[in-house]
């Protein structure tokens, strides 16, 4: 639980009191590489810390899979508009490592919300980062060739490499496994 309260106290007006808060509705789970934490369709009832370990966030469409992003250590994963609406998920969260979480539950936030008004900044904060995120992905997919995605992802996130398998990042990607082969050697020649 030390990872969690180190990630929380980044967000402003953290106290050892706001720590000491969240504890009763705090579980930790553990899941296998392969496992999903949540599964298209349905409802997400948790936003989950991952203490250790690395997931990945994707949807199938025309039969295809599409990762929308990966996430690892000391990050937030949920499916938000599930959360917030109580809706059917449209994404799968999947372990791609043996990870272990902190999980709290989405009604013990909303008790957190009345009781405290520095959850409200951590949950206003959080959801403004996962926004930014997905607008950089998107931006990351519209205006980048898959070289230039490849490189930045060489650049700033060169851990991915060795942990993600080849045919996910292709997902991610959104190119072929076969070009990303192609890309990559073709970048270890230059």
């Amino acid at each position: 639980m030390e990872a969690f309260n180190n990630y929380i106290k980044q967000f402003p007006h953290y106290t050892p009191k706001v720590y000491d808060m969240v504890l009763p509705y705090l579980q930790e789970k553990v899941v296998k590489a392969g496992d999903y934490l949540l599964q298209e369709g349905k409802i997400c009832k948790h936003i989950s810390f991952i203490e250790k370990g690395l997931f990945r966030l994707y949807y199938l469409t025309d039969g295809k899979e599409v990762t929308e992003c990966f996430c690892k250590e000391n990050s937030i994963t949920t499916s938000y508009s599930s959360l917030i609406t109580a809706t059917a998920s449209e994404i799968n969260i999947q372990a791609i490592e043996d990870s272990k979480l902190i999980v709290l539950p989405y009604h013990g936030l909303q008790k957190l919300y009345k009781k405290e008004l520095f959850w409200q900044q951590v949950g206003r904060l959080a959801a403004e980062s996962e926004f930014l995120i997905m607008e950089s992905h998107n931006r990351f997919i519209r205006d980048l060739s898959a070289t230039e995605r490849y490189r930045l992802i060489l650049e700033n996130e060169a851990d991915l490499l060795q942990r993600v398998p080849l045919n996910y990042l292709a997902t991610y990607l959104q190119i072929t496994p076969e070009t990303l082969s192609r890309i990559r050697k073709k970048i270890v020649r230059t």
